[in-house]
């Protein structure tokens, strides 16, 4: 029988058991991801699994959003989730359900959640919670979720409406107190829910309204992060203005010698396709290092475009347009 370790989740605090095998993956994960091994024995432990690539909000700064061509719009079966937990059910610790849309709008959401779940590996997801018919509350919680994010970006309906265009404050704040009633009568500590906060300039000043907002509510966290800019997308906001000047909080600049999602990580979308990344190479198939519907994981895992892409940080300069991304990524390492 495979031995059993305890791991505590460093963002909720929640503690699972892990067998050895999990462990062992990620520990050669991270030790061939330190030495550059091009081509890693050890498959990836954390998976973005994109549920739905479609939104019924209209955020300025999102692809998705603003109608940018990419991937056509559909939602992830259960069938392909079966397919994903046979070829790395065995190694995945955590998976982050969503990317380049809103998770909810897949009506199989609970289930799918339940069967990651039932495999003992750490469910997150994050939503703008703006919708009634695709929610129940009962029903989330006893899915098994562990980490809910509501994207939320002010105190205020005015201040929320300037970014979450089309979404509903009020909605939106029912919702939350749904999930945390649900969860005292339930007597469950999951899912942590946490309460993100996008920092624009527009509402900075309501920074300390928010968190007092999080706390009467009842949020396990008020996090306030910097976004991601897409630059073709930052005038449509703010035009005339950097990246840089943007966000009042910016992220801190990557200082890894390589990226970890090349060797820790990996990004499904609906249709399977499997790209090295969440950032904008997922957006588009025709950047994808392969598909798990139609290949087994190792082949993909092993390819001559990820061996390439990997190279891009031993000093080789990509052929392929898609290794191009690691190679000009900004984010690269982060």
């Amino acid at each position: 029988m495979d031995p059993l370790y305890l791991w505590r989740d460093p963002q909720t605090g929640f503690r699972r058991k892990l067998p050895y095998s999990k462990v062992k993956n990620a520990l050669l994960s991270k030790y061939e991801q330190g030495r550059n091994r091009i081509a890693p024995k050890a498959f990836p432990f954390v998976g973005i699994i994109d549920l739905a690539n479609f939104c019924q909000l209209s955020c300025p700064l999102c692809p998705t959003g603003q109608k940018v061509e990419g991937r056509k719009p559909g939602v992830m079966k259960l069938s392909t989730v079966d397919r994903i937990l046979e070829q790395l059910g065995n190694t995945l610790i955590d998976v982050e359900l969503d990317n380049w849309g809103e998770p909810f709008l897949n009506p199989e959401i609970y289930q799918i959640i339940a069967r990651f779940s039932s495999r003992g590996i750490k469910t997150a997801i994050s939503s703008n919670l703006s919708f009634e018919k695709q929610f129940n509350a009962g029903d989330l919680i006893k899915s098994g979720l562990d980490h809910l994010i509501v994207s939320l970006d002010g105190a205020t309906p005015s201040v929320y409406q300037k970014y979450r265009k089309g979404g509903n404050f009020e909605l939106v704040m029912d919702n939350l107190k749904k999930i945390i009633e649900s969860k005292k009568a339930l007597k469950s500590r999951r899912p942590f829910v946490t309460m993100k906060f996008l920092v624009f300039p527009h509402n900075l000043h309501e920074r300390e309204a928010f968190q007092k907002l999080a706390d009467a509510l009842g949020a396990d966290r008020a996090w306030f992060k910097a976004p991601y800019f897409p630059q073709a997308l930052i005038d449509r906001l703010y035009p005339g203005i950097s990246p840089q000047k943007l966000s009042p909080s910016p992220s801190p600049a990557p200082t890894r010698k390589n990226c970890h999602w090349l060797w820790n990580s990996v990004a499904i979308s609906g249709d399977g396709g499997v790209s090295p990344c969440c950032f904008g190479i997922s957006y588009h198939p025709r950047f994808d290092f392969g598909n798990i519907l139609e290949q087994g994981f190792r082949e993909i895992w092993l390819s001559p475009i990820y061996q390439e892409a990997r190279s891009v940080f031993l000093g080789k300069k990509p052929k392929d347009e898609r290794a191009r991304f690691c190679e000009l990524c900004p984010h690269r390492g982060g």
